[in-house]
């Protein structure tokens, strides 16, 4: 049975309504406020309590989360106005005096069943992290079994082994490899976003150049041109995700290119108003429109990996690092002619109290 917790001044209006509700609910009748720190569901509140627990009430939903606690606010139309500056940061719903009980139990049940599906979602997803880590770690296993054995083989028995031999060896070599790089990127695509999101103004040249300084082994293997220009803004951003996301774009505008082709790559931006999109342009075989719409999916490969290695968790990875930025993500493509993929984020905060001002 779902507990509805009473923060209620007035004794007349609490006893009512917890004689009311009891016959649906279990109530909690706290003395004073202490009852913010038991178990509940949803907690009936009015204006008054609600002025002087607001912070108590903040605190105890950011400790449920992401676990959604409803809390419900009864005040009279007249005071409204009172409290408003409370709205909605601190409740969910507001129900106006006098009640009426259908619609108080009909807004009760609706925030009840959304506590109940946020909680089933939780649950369900810490039981989709456990089943995950460990799978992953049940895959790495008999991974690291292979390799080893694959690698004494090539080391010991390499002079024994005839020509198909080795060819054998070499794609067992190659296979799990191959499966050790998935392993990995559904590790680190699984992670992304469980920790809090920090943003803050981050410059996008000097985080565009340490990633260009990343890839210099691919750069130089492959002869790439590449440009970075000049007067690079400064955007909010999260560090750790934008470098995510910046590396992966750039590494795929190297790899995507036509047999013989010199890769040219060129990262630019440019600021509308509070908004900051940047986009890296390369010179590679492009993208069909029919293919572009699903391009951010997970495990999305629109070729063999004999003729370009990946796992297609690429762009699904910047898609979701942009998004827990706050950003967009996107591309203009034709085949054979290139693509131009973008990042909108939002502009640094002095640069956008400065627009302001004018």
């Amino acid at each position: 049975m779902s507990r509805i917790l009473l923060l209620l001044e007035n004794k007349k209006n609490r006893d009512l309504l917890a004689e009311w509700l009891e016959m649906h609910y279990e109530v909690v009748l706290p003395d004073g406020v202490q009852g913010l720190d038991t178990l509940f569901d949803l907690c009936l509140v009015d204006g008054p309590t609600l002025d002087r627990v607001w912070k108590q009430v903040q605190a105890r939903k950011a400790t449920e989360q992401p676990v959604f606690l409803p809390f419900v606010l009864i005040t009279s139309r007249k005071d409204v106005d009172m409290v408003t500056r409370h709205l909605w940061r601190t409740t969910d719903e507001l129900i106006l005096a006098p009640i009426e009980k259908v619609e108080l139990q009909a807004r009760v049940e609706i925030l009840l069943r959304a506590r109940r599906f946020s909680l089933e979602l939780k649950l369900r997803n810490e039981d989709l992290a456990s089943f995950f880590n460990a799978m992953t770690h049940d895959l790495r296993a008999p991974l690291r079994a292979m390799a080893g054995f694959a690698e004494a083989l090539s080391e010991d028995e390499a002079a024994s082994l005839s020509g198909k031999g080795k060819h054998y060896l070499a794609m067992i070599q190659m296979a799990t490899g191959h499966m050790r790089e998935l392993v990995d990127a559904l590790i680190d695509f699984s992670r992304l976003g469980r920790d809090e999101i920090q943003l803050q103004d981050v410059d996008l040249e000097l985080i565009s150049e340490s990633r260009l300084r990343s890839l210099q082994q691919e750069i130089h293997s492959s002869n790439a041109q590449v440009i970075l220009s000049e007067g690079l803004p400064v955007v909010r951003a999260n560090p750790t995700l934008l470098k995510i996301a910046l590396v992966n774009l750039l590494s795929n505008a190297l790899k995507f290119v036509a047999p013989g082709v010199q890769p040219g790559v060129i990262l630019s931006a440019e600021t509308r108003g509070a908004v900051c999109r940047i986009e890296i342009q390369d010179n590679g075989i492009g993208i069909a429109l029919k293919d572009q719409s699903h391009l951010f999916t997970p495990f999305v490969q629109l070729h063999g990996i004999e003729e370009y290695p990946g796992i297609g968790l690429g762009l699904a990875t910047v898609r979701k690092a942009v998004e827990l930025m706050g950003g967009r993500v996107g591309l203009k493509s034709s085949p054979g002619k290139g693509s131009t993929f973008w990042i909108e984020l939002n502009t640094a905060i002095e640069v956008h109290h400065a627009l302001s001002d004018h």
